[in-house]
């Protein structure tokens, strides 16, 4: 069994529901087993029981979302090898993969035992949301392909 961790940071709900769908997507998937967790509620440590780790953020101010950012940089001095991971981004407007662009850099430059094969940008409606239309189903689809790509 593949074990799978998604780690986000959420301000207004949106980027969590991205999260949890790209987590059921992965869990339909047989021979792996997704979880989601908030910055906040997951010791960097932690990585280690994880063969894949997804990374999620907002887009703020074009840039990755802060907390994301300060997990990334605890999470580098834990020496994560041949890890396979992912990254995603929500974003509002004409902003389409400007922060996970971002937030892929900073994971290779901090993280360099981890092989990142896939990302994801998600559009919002507004600031606050909601999601636009398809997002979810994109994301579901994201989830399952990431899954099979991990077994293989």
């Amino acid at each position: 069994m593949k074990k799978v961790i998604i780690v986000y940071e959420s301000v207004y709900g949106n980027t969590k529901m991205i999260a949890e769908s790209i987590c059921v997507g992965m869990n339909k998937v047989e021979g792996v087993e997704c979880g989601v967790k908030k910055t906040g509620e997951l010791h960097t440590d932690d990585l280690c029981e994880f063969d894949a780790i997804v990374f999620g953020c907002p887009n703020h101010d074009q840039e990755p979302a802060l907390n994301i950012i300060k997990f990334i940089d605890r999470a580098s001095i834990v020496h994560l090898k041949a890890k396979i991971g992912a990254a995603f981004d929500t974003y509002t407007g004409g902003n389409k993969d400007v922060a996970v662009t971002k937030l892929k850099a900073k994971i290779q430059e901090k993280i360099p035992g981890i092989e990142l094969i896939d990302t994801l940008s998600a559009k919002v409606k507004g600031r606050k949301g909601p999601l636009a239309d398809n997002e979810e189903s994109k994301a579901l689809d994201f989830g399952a392909r990431f899954a099979k790509r991990l077994i293989e």
